[in-house]
């Protein structure tokens, strides 16, 4: 994870605001000249592909840098790991996924039989959790998958409303299961100037009334733009995340696991979280909604024929 405060060469940072940046947030800080909105973008461009080995580029467009810009806000994470147990590539089949009642698509799903992994059922978030470690167990993948094709959204409520799901996650036992989850990759963009105010984080978008005091010149700024791009890649050797926040500050069916033998099998719509040493730091959600979109991968091919192994695919 790297940070970095970008501000303007026309202003200086107040004193107790530059040492917090460095020592509580341990972000890096740069003056740019936004006027040259070209170099200023391409210099944090740059910055921001260098963090992220290349997976994210193009992240400040230079038309949204100018004479009014005086803060960037650069958050960039990159993740990438190997799973414990990996999946077999000759294991993945194009399988029907539920988008919800109405809606069944093919997606390529990757699966493995009679393994262990950390896994439990909540009666009361109507939800299987599945555990998945990641090389040196100090990271893993959650997937909390709902009960019912359409159950994603009141799952999302419950955790909103306070649901402690951190129980949910200490509760989970080391469990005997057939396994079956997509490969998938997703990349989105998410405008934080409409998701944070429904969250209740609304004053540093309101241009007269802040509070933000930063700079020695006493501007009065304000948050104009604030967007997270976020990619995820999901497939049989393990998992690579990429998540960017750039905030610029401007002076202006029902299923349940057979009672014989457990299966986990992620087959509607789910969520799930990157854990590191036990924290969550990636949250997303998929839907299988990329595939009714684009179609299926160009580089997919199903397999018709599966040789049986100590992991072999769940009928």
């Amino acid at each position: 994870m790297a940070n970095k405060v970008y501000f303007t060469n026309k202003s200086k940072l107040q004193p107790d605001i530059q040492k917090d940046a460095e020592e509580v947030f341990q972000s890096a800080l740069e003056q740019l000249d936004f006027t040259e909105s070209a170099a200023a973008a391409g210099a944090v461009n740059k910055w921001v592909a260098e963090q992220t080995e290349d997976m994210i580029k193009d992240v400040v467009d230079a038309k949204s840098l100018n004479s009014d810009t005086r803060l960037l806000l650069i958050n960039a994470i990159y993740f990438q790991g190997f799973w414990e147990t990996p999946f077999r590539t000759r294991a993945t089949r194009d399988r029907p996924f539920h988008v919800d009642l109405n809606t069944q698509i093919k997606v390529p799903m990757m699966s493995m039989h009679d393994v262990h992994f950390r896994y439990k059922h909540s009666p009361e978030l109507k939800a299987q959790f599945l555990q998945m470690d990641y090389k040196g167990r100090q990271a893993s993948m959650v997937i909390v998958l709902p009960d019912e094709i359409e159950g994603l959204g009141a799952v999302l409520q419950q955790l909103a409303a306070g649901h402690d799901l951190m129980a949910e996650l200490t509760d989970m036992k080391s469990t005997l299961l057939d396994v079956m989850v997509p490969k998938f990759k997703i990349e989105t963009e998410i405008d934080l100037t409409q998701l944070l105010p429904e969250m209740g984080i609304k004053l540093i978008f309101d241009d007269r009334n802040s509070n933000i005091n930063m700079l020695t010149s006493n501007e009065p700024l304000y948050v104009s733009k604030a967007v997270q791009k976020a990619l995820i890649e999901v497939d049989e050797a393990g998992t690579k995340a990429v998540a960017r926040t750039m905030q610029s500050k401007v002076a202006i069916c029902f299923r349940r696991p057979s009672p014989s033998k457990l299966q986990f099998i992620a087959d509607l719509p789910f969520f799930y979280l990157l854990m590191a040493r036990q924290n969550p730091v990636f949250l997303g959600v998929y839907q299988g909604i990329e595939f009714v979109q684009r179609g299926l991968p160009p580089d997919f091919v199903e397999l018709e024929s599966f040789v049986a192994g100590d992991n072999e695919e769940i009928e």
